[in-house]
Protein backbone atom coordinates (compact mmCIF):
# COMPACT_ATOMS: atom_id res chain seq x y z
CA UNK A 1 0.00 0.00 0.00
CA UNK A 2 2.73 2.37 0.81
CA UNK A 3 4.34 2.22 -2.53
CA UNK A 4 0.79 2.77 -4.04
CA UNK A 5 0.55 5.89 -2.21
CA UNK A 6 3.79 6.98 -3.07
CA UNK A 7 3.07 6.73 -6.41
CA UNK A 8 -0.11 8.92 -5.89
CA UNK A 9 2.08 11.21 -4.60
CA UNK A 10 4.40 12.00 -7.27
CA UNK A 11 2.01 11.59 -10.39
CA UNK A 12 -1.68 12.81 -8.84
CA UNK A 13 -2.25 13.78 -12.61
CA UNK A 14 -1.85 10.22 -13.93
CA UNK A 15 -3.88 8.83 -11.16
CA UNK A 16 -6.88 10.75 -11.68
CA UNK A 17 -6.49 10.21 -15.00
CA UNK A 18 -6.90 6.50 -14.08
CA UNK A 19 -9.58 6.87 -11.92
CA UNK A 20 -11.28 8.53 -14.23
CA UNK A 21 -10.87 6.01 -17.11
CA UNK A 22 -11.74 3.23 -14.95
CA UNK A 23 -14.68 5.49 -13.67
CA UNK A 24 -15.71 5.75 -17.95
CA UNK A 25 -15.81 1.77 -18.58
CA UNK A 26 -17.46 1.41 -15.87
CA UNK A 27 -19.99 3.75 -16.36
CA UNK A 28 -20.19 2.62 -20.05
CA UNK A 29 -19.79 -1.02 -19.36
CA UNK A 30 -23.37 -0.15 -17.60
CA UNK A 31 -25.13 1.30 -19.87
CA UNK A 32 -24.18 -1.54 -22.51
CA UNK A 33 -25.61 -4.40 -19.97
CA UNK A 34 -28.78 -2.24 -19.34
CA UNK A 35 -29.26 -2.30 -22.98
CA UNK A 36 -28.53 -5.20 -23.54
CA UNK A 37 -31.16 -6.16 -20.82
CA UNK A 38 -34.25 -4.11 -21.67
CA UNK A 39 -37.50 -4.88 -21.55
CA UNK A 40 -39.93 -5.02 -24.12
CA UNK A 41 -41.74 -2.03 -22.64
CA UNK A 42 -38.43 -0.14 -23.87
CA UNK A 43 -39.11 -0.90 -27.75
CA UNK A 44 -42.35 0.24 -27.63
CA UNK A 45 -41.13 3.13 -30.30
CA UNK A 46 -39.76 -0.29 -32.58
CA UNK A 47 -43.38 -1.91 -31.48
CA UNK A 48 -46.05 0.78 -31.92
CA UNK A 49 -48.97 -0.15 -34.44
CA UNK A 50 -46.79 -2.58 -35.76
CA UNK A 51 -49.10 -6.25 -36.68
CA UNK A 52 -46.93 -9.29 -35.41
CA UNK A 53 -48.70 -12.71 -36.30
CA UNK A 54 -47.85 -15.25 -33.46
CA UNK A 55 -48.42 -18.97 -34.09
CA UNK A 56 -49.61 -21.45 -31.55
CA UNK A 57 -47.99 -24.39 -33.08
CA UNK A 58 -50.56 -27.08 -33.47
CA UNK A 59 -54.12 -27.43 -31.61
CA UNK A 60 -57.61 -29.45 -32.23
CA UNK A 61 -56.94 -32.92 -33.40
CA UNK A 62 -53.45 -32.12 -34.27
CA UNK A 63 -51.97 -32.42 -30.50
CA UNK A 64 -48.30 -32.38 -31.54
CA UNK A 65 -45.18 -33.85 -29.81
CA UNK A 66 -45.74 -35.57 -26.26
CA UNK A 67 -43.96 -35.13 -23.37
CA UNK A 68 -42.59 -37.96 -20.53
CA UNK A 69 -45.20 -36.74 -17.99
CA UNK A 70 -48.12 -36.77 -20.91
CA UNK A 71 -47.53 -32.78 -21.84
CA UNK A 72 -49.47 -31.85 -25.26
CA UNK A 73 -47.22 -29.65 -27.00
CA UNK A 74 -50.19 -27.51 -28.38
CA UNK A 75 -51.07 -27.08 -24.82
CA UNK A 76 -47.59 -25.06 -23.54
CA UNK A 77 -47.56 -23.88 -27.51
CA UNK A 78 -51.00 -21.68 -27.16
CA UNK A 79 -49.81 -20.83 -23.17
CA UNK A 80 -46.33 -19.20 -24.58
CA UNK A 81 -47.89 -17.49 -27.73
CA UNK A 82 -50.94 -16.09 -25.72
CA UNK A 83 -47.88 -14.51 -23.18
CA UNK A 84 -46.01 -13.40 -26.45
CA UNK A 85 -48.65 -11.47 -27.68
CA UNK A 86 -49.39 -9.72 -24.01
CA UNK A 87 -45.71 -9.02 -24.29
CA UNK A 88 -45.90 -6.80 -27.54
CA UNK A 89 -49.50 -5.68 -27.10
CA UNK A 90 -48.15 -3.89 -23.17
CA UNK A 91 -45.54 -2.13 -25.29
CA UNK A 92 -47.59 -0.83 -28.25
CA UNK A 93 -48.17 -3.48 -30.81
CA UNK A 94 -50.68 -5.06 -32.58
CA UNK A 95 -49.60 -8.92 -31.89
CA UNK A 96 -52.43 -11.45 -33.15
CA UNK A 97 -52.63 -15.74 -32.20
CA UNK A 98 -53.24 -17.25 -35.44
CA UNK A 99 -55.77 -19.44 -33.37
CA UNK A 100 -57.19 -18.70 -30.07
CA UNK A 101 -58.51 -22.05 -29.04
CA UNK A 102 -58.38 -25.30 -29.81
CA UNK A 103 -60.90 -25.09 -32.66
CA UNK A 104 -59.36 -25.39 -36.38
CA UNK A 105 -59.31 -22.35 -38.77
CA UNK A 106 -60.03 -24.72 -41.71
CA UNK A 107 -63.44 -26.04 -42.85
CA UNK A 108 -64.31 -29.12 -44.27
CA UNK A 109 -61.86 -32.29 -43.87
CA UNK A 110 -58.62 -31.32 -41.72
CA UNK A 111 -55.45 -31.62 -43.13
CA UNK A 112 -52.40 -30.07 -42.04
CA UNK A 113 -52.19 -28.49 -45.07
CA UNK A 114 -55.29 -26.86 -45.25
CA UNK A 115 -54.75 -25.67 -41.73
CA UNK A 116 -51.34 -23.84 -41.86
CA UNK A 117 -52.52 -22.55 -45.13
CA UNK A 118 -55.43 -20.63 -42.98
CA UNK A 119 -53.42 -19.62 -40.36
CA UNK A 120 -50.84 -17.76 -43.14
CA UNK A 121 -53.81 -16.82 -44.81
CA UNK A 122 -54.64 -14.86 -41.48
CA UNK A 123 -51.97 -13.30 -40.92
CA UNK A 124 -51.75 -11.98 -44.60
CA UNK A 125 -55.23 -10.42 -44.10
CA UNK A 126 -53.51 -8.48 -40.77
CA UNK A 127 -50.69 -7.41 -42.98
CA UNK A 128 -48.47 -8.70 -40.43
CA UNK A 129 -44.97 -7.83 -40.52
CA UNK A 130 -43.13 -11.10 -39.01
CA UNK A 131 -44.91 -14.52 -38.69
CA UNK A 132 -43.58 -16.55 -35.51
CA UNK A 133 -44.91 -20.12 -35.39
CA UNK A 134 -44.31 -21.30 -31.70
CA UNK A 135 -43.39 -25.21 -30.96
CA UNK A 136 -41.98 -27.26 -28.53
CA UNK A 137 -39.07 -29.99 -29.47
CA UNK A 138 -39.08 -33.60 -29.30
CA UNK A 139 -36.50 -36.52 -29.78
CA UNK A 140 -36.77 -39.46 -27.50
CA UNK A 141 -33.76 -41.49 -29.08
CA UNK A 142 -31.72 -38.70 -27.48
CA UNK A 143 -33.52 -37.42 -24.34
CA UNK A 144 -30.48 -35.37 -23.02
CA UNK A 145 -31.51 -32.96 -25.91
CA UNK A 146 -31.80 -29.68 -24.25
CA UNK A 147 -32.45 -26.01 -25.32
CA UNK A 148 -34.61 -23.44 -27.40
CA UNK A 149 -33.65 -23.28 -31.36
CA UNK A 150 -35.09 -20.79 -34.09
CA UNK A 151 -35.39 -21.94 -37.59
CA UNK A 152 -36.05 -19.77 -40.63
CA UNK A 153 -36.57 -20.03 -44.38
CA UNK A 154 -32.89 -20.91 -46.30
CA UNK A 155 -31.99 -17.57 -48.26
CA UNK A 156 -34.10 -15.51 -46.40
CA UNK A 157 -32.09 -13.06 -44.87
CA UNK A 158 -34.39 -11.27 -43.23
CA UNK A 159 -35.77 -14.28 -41.77
CA UNK A 160 -32.51 -15.01 -40.46
CA UNK A 161 -32.28 -11.44 -38.67
CA UNK A 162 -35.27 -12.30 -36.84
CA UNK A 163 -34.28 -16.02 -35.80
CA UNK A 164 -30.53 -14.79 -34.67
CA UNK A 165 -32.14 -11.99 -32.42
CA UNK A 166 -34.92 -14.34 -31.23
CA UNK A 167 -32.37 -16.81 -30.14
CA UNK A 168 -29.99 -14.79 -28.56
CA UNK A 169 -32.62 -13.52 -26.35
CA UNK A 170 -34.15 -16.63 -25.66
CA UNK A 171 -30.77 -18.03 -24.49
CA UNK A 172 -29.74 -14.97 -22.19
CA UNK A 173 -33.39 -16.11 -20.20
CA UNK A 174 -33.39 -19.41 -20.28
CA UNK A 175 -29.81 -20.91 -21.27
CA UNK A 176 -28.78 -22.94 -24.06
CA UNK A 177 -26.14 -25.63 -22.53
CA UNK A 178 -26.44 -27.86 -26.35
CA UNK A 179 -25.21 -24.33 -27.77
CA UNK A 180 -28.42 -24.37 -30.18
CA UNK A 181 -28.16 -21.66 -32.58
CA UNK A 182 -30.60 -20.56 -35.17
CA UNK A 183 -30.52 -22.53 -38.44
CA UNK A 184 -31.81 -22.46 -41.98
CA UNK A 185 -34.59 -25.25 -42.24
CA UNK A 186 -37.18 -25.62 -45.07
CA UNK A 187 -40.75 -25.78 -43.70
CA UNK A 188 -44.11 -25.20 -45.65
CA UNK A 189 -45.17 -22.62 -43.34
CA UNK A 190 -42.05 -20.73 -43.26
CA UNK A 191 -42.34 -20.60 -47.76
CA UNK A 192 -45.88 -20.02 -47.75
CA UNK A 193 -45.66 -16.64 -45.76
CA UNK A 194 -44.38 -13.79 -47.33
CA UNK A 195 -43.67 -11.47 -44.94
CA UNK A 196 -40.09 -12.71 -42.72
CA UNK A 197 -40.97 -16.03 -41.34
CA UNK A 198 -39.28 -18.04 -37.91
CA UNK A 199 -40.50 -21.24 -36.27
CA UNK A 200 -39.38 -21.32 -32.75
CA UNK A 201 -38.79 -24.33 -30.39
CA UNK A 202 -38.98 -23.83 -27.27
CA UNK A 203 -37.02 -26.57 -25.47
CA UNK A 204 -37.55 -30.64 -25.75
CA UNK A 205 -40.65 -32.22 -24.21
CA UNK A 206 -38.45 -35.62 -24.43
CA UNK A 207 -36.34 -34.52 -21.86
CA UNK A 208 -38.45 -34.37 -18.72
CA UNK A 209 -36.48 -31.91 -16.64
CA UNK A 210 -36.89 -29.32 -19.76
CA UNK A 211 -39.95 -30.40 -19.47
CA UNK A 212 -40.76 -29.82 -15.97
CA UNK A 213 -39.76 -26.25 -17.02
CA UNK A 214 -41.95 -26.08 -20.02
CA UNK A 215 -45.19 -26.28 -17.92
CA UNK A 216 -43.83 -24.22 -15.46
CA UNK A 217 -45.53 -19.76 -15.65
CA UNK A 218 -42.41 -18.27 -14.81
CA UNK A 219 -40.67 -20.24 -17.04
CA UNK A 220 -42.94 -19.81 -20.44
CA UNK A 221 -42.68 -15.65 -18.98
CA UNK A 222 -38.84 -15.80 -19.74
CA UNK A 223 -39.31 -16.99 -22.90
CA UNK A 224 -42.23 -15.18 -23.93
CA UNK A 225 -40.03 -11.97 -23.26
CA UNK A 226 -37.29 -13.29 -25.50
CA UNK A 227 -38.93 -14.10 -28.34
CA UNK A 228 -40.93 -10.70 -28.12
CA UNK A 229 -37.70 -8.94 -27.29
CA UNK A 230 -36.17 -10.39 -30.40
CA UNK A 231 -39.36 -9.55 -31.93
CA UNK A 232 -39.03 -6.15 -31.30
CA UNK A 233 -35.17 -5.60 -31.79
CA UNK A 234 -36.07 -6.74 -35.40
CA UNK A 235 -38.68 -4.87 -35.97
CA UNK A 236 -36.43 -1.75 -34.69
CA UNK A 237 -33.92 -2.43 -37.58
CA UNK A 238 -31.23 -3.92 -35.54
CA UNK A 239 -28.43 -5.93 -37.16
CA UNK A 240 -27.98 -9.31 -35.68
CA UNK A 241 -24.90 -10.97 -34.92
CA UNK A 242 -23.60 -14.25 -36.27
CA UNK A 243 -23.41 -16.51 -33.16
CA UNK A 244 -19.80 -16.98 -32.17
CA UNK A 245 -19.96 -20.33 -30.92
CA UNK A 246 -20.80 -23.33 -33.44
CA UNK A 247 -24.10 -25.06 -32.94
CA UNK A 248 -24.76 -28.12 -31.54
CA UNK A 249 -24.47 -31.38 -33.15
CA UNK A 250 -27.01 -32.91 -31.00
CA UNK A 251 -30.01 -34.33 -33.14
CA UNK A 252 -33.49 -32.23 -33.18
CA UNK A 253 -35.12 -29.85 -35.28
CA UNK A 254 -37.62 -32.57 -36.82
CA UNK A 255 -40.28 -35.16 -35.60
CA UNK A 256 -40.94 -36.92 -38.91
CA UNK A 257 -44.46 -38.06 -36.98
CA UNK A 258 -45.59 -34.82 -36.29
CA UNK A 259 -44.16 -32.23 -38.11
CA UNK A 260 -43.86 -33.80 -41.67
CA UNK A 261 -46.82 -31.07 -43.03
CA UNK A 262 -44.39 -28.25 -41.97
CA UNK A 263 -41.33 -30.16 -44.15
CA UNK A 264 -41.53 -30.11 -48.18
CA UNK A 265 -43.42 -32.80 -50.14
CA UNK A 266 -44.74 -34.66 -47.00
CA UNK A 267 -48.58 -33.49 -47.00
CA UNK A 268 -51.25 -34.62 -45.73
CA UNK A 269 -54.27 -35.50 -48.29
Amino acid sequence: MRSVWMIVGKHPRLWVTAVLALSAVLIYAGIDRLLEDRTVQSFSGAIQDKVVAIDPGHGGEDGGAKGTRGTQEKVINLQIAKKVVDQLNQAGGKAILTRETEANLSVGQWSQRSELTKRVEKAQAANALVYVSIHANSFPLAPSCSGPQVFYQPGSAEGKRLALHIQKEMTKRVGNKDKRQAKAEDYFVLRMTKCPAVMVETGFLSNAAEEALLIKDDYQDKLAQGIAAGIARYLGGEPAEEPKDAASDAPGGFIPEVDRALSPGTFDS
